[in-house]
């Protein structure tokens, strides 16, 4: 059975809502001097919690406005 693109998309967006939480807990053990590594890396100069707390934004808004929209 083929699973719906937008279904599929939204397993993924899943996914990426645990890594980001994963990071941001791994993220969490570093160094003060690591940390501003990482953020000074990052292409949004943000944090970790930051991408986590946007992707279960992200997958919470879409998920809500999926189930809407099958219900019509």
């Amino acid at each position: 059975m083929t699973m719906d693109p937008m279904e599929d998309f939204l397993y993924h967006l899943k996914k990426y809502m645990e890594y980001t939480t994963e990071m941001r807990s791994s993220y969490e053990h570093l160094t003060a001097e690591q940390k501003e590594k990482v953020i000074q890396a990052s292409p949004a100069g943000k944090d970790p919690e930051v991408l986590s707390k946007h992707a279960y934004a992200w997958h919470d808004k879409l998920f809500t406005q999926n189930e809407m929209d099958k219900k019509r």
